[in-house]
Order: structure tokens, then sequence, then C-alpha cells
């Protein structure tokens, strides 16, 4: 006896400000609508069932090394907004014609980690986005701005150097990291002539250290830019942008609740 044909398929789209993806976790791409859901390995949590399902969060993992990840990262370090829909896609009994046969989940990516092996998406339901209650910034002394963003202002500080040795998370470089850059790129990123952006922990004047490791071949090019510790001194010496500072550095430090009376 012949096995039945797949009938019903879990399909992903992910959409930014400058980027979509459409993704299935089986092992065929799904042609639907004039978009190509493309097979990928991806895993997911279990949702909850009834009015709680649209509420729970969604945590996926997918290989590390695919463009989604690849443009997620890219976003943490902008601060662009990427929302997903997680919706099935049914097939008709008598032929090879897909449709939508529901949406079972919808949301925004809160985050990604990568690891050697796979890389984890953290998703909150768009539900639980919409009832919120107050704004969303933070009311911090350090700036909550994302570097680079629009509502940070600054312009980037970038240079360019050759790799000379990649090992593990460090990265050295042909006579050192640059001096336009040095000292400054902590909480920036490094990016690979195909445009992969890679966080930097800390440099050391011979290169630098990165969040997770990367393996480089020698001789490539690529470009560093500078981070941001989110200080009003950073922030007026490094990019001259304090106007645009988005903390309040000066919060009292009393508080008027306890202790002694403030005069």
């Amino acid at each position: 006896m012949s096995q039945n044909p797949l009938l019903e398929v879990e399909l992903y789209a992910f959409a930014s400000n400058t980027a979509q993806f459409f993704l299935t976790p089986h092992e065929f791409d799904v042609d639907l609508d004039g978009n190509r859901y493309q097979s990928l390995a991806i895993e997911r949590n279990e949702l909850a069932l009834g009015a709680e399902a649209a509420k729970a969060g969604l945590d996926l993992k997918l290989p590390p090394n695919c463009d989604v990840v690849r443009h997620l990262l890219a976003n943490s370090l902008t601060g662009d907004t990427t929302s997903i829909t997680l919706r099935i896609g049914r097939r008709d009994t008598w032929g090879d014609y897909w449709w939508i046969s529901g949406t079972r989940w919808m949301g925004r990516v809160l985050g990604v980690e990568v690891a050697d092996d796979v890389a984890r998406v953290r998703c909150e339901s768009a539900q639980v986005s919409l009832k919120r209650i107050g704004l969303r910034r933070l009311y911090s002394r350090k700036c909550s701005h994302v570097l680079y963003s629009a509502a940070c202002g600054a312009s980037p500080i970038s240079a360019s150097a050759i790799v000379s040795n990649s090992y593990g998370r460090n990265v050295d470089f042909d006579g050192g990291t640059p001096g336009s850059v040095s000292g400054g790129l902590a909480g920036g990123w490094l990016q690979t002539p195909a445009g992969a952006r890679h966080m930097i922990v800390s440099d050391y004047g011979g290169g630098v250290e990165l969040l997770y490791p990367v393996a480089f071949e020698v001789g490539t090019e690529v470009l560093l830019t500078v981070g941001c510790d989110h200080s009003t001194a950073t922030c007026e010496s490094r990019f001259g942008n304090l106007e645009n500072f988005g903390g309040f550095p000066f919060i009292p430090t009393k508080n008027p609740f306890s202790g002694t009376p403030i005069f």
C-alpha cells in the first residue's frame, strides 16, 4: 500500500523593513500565493492550546549559517524590527494545489542567540505586545538608543583591515587594529565581504574578540565598525552626538522616600 501524500505543512514568514523570508520545516519547498517557502531545518517549542495559543511565546531553533539568522543578527545591531507569522498550509487531496488554511501564531522577533551548531530565535506574541501598558523605552542613566539607528543619529565610524590569523573567537589583522578605530570597537561589529556582521566583544591592539567563533581565511578584507558604551562621555567624545543622547544621566541617586528628607 502506498503512503498518502503530506496534506498539511507549517509556513513561516519573516518580514522587516528591508527583507522577507519564507520558510517551511518540511523536506520540500512549497509554492503558495506567489511565494516560495524554502525548506529549512526548523524546530519550535510546543504552543499552548485553545485561547492561550496566540499569547504563547515562540522559540525557534535554526541552522546558524542560514540567511534569516544573518539578517536577524544585522537587525539586532540596527534596531530594525522583524515580524514573524506561523501559518498552516494545506494541499488538496485531488491535486497539487496548496492553500493557507489558517494562521497559528503572529508576533515579532525579540532576539537571536548563536551557538556552534544552532541559532535560537525568541519571539513574542502580537497580543502580548499590544496589551503591554506604557512606553517600551527604558528610563535609564545610559542611552537606550540602538547605535547608528534613526533615533541615535550618529554617523558610523569604520575602517578596513586584512585578516592575518583566525582562531576561535579571536581575529588578528595585518599591522594590528587600524588606529582610527582602535580602542573603541567593543559593542561594534566586524563585517565580512558577503555582508555578514559579527559582534565585537573587545579589541586588543592586534585584533578583536568576537561574540562567537567564526573562521576567516587569511587575507580576507573585513570592515570594522566602532561600538558605544551608551555613556554621555563616549557619545560626546567619540561621536559628537550628545544632542541625541537618549539616557537620563541626572536621575537623583538619593531616594526621597527613604532616609533623611531632601531640602
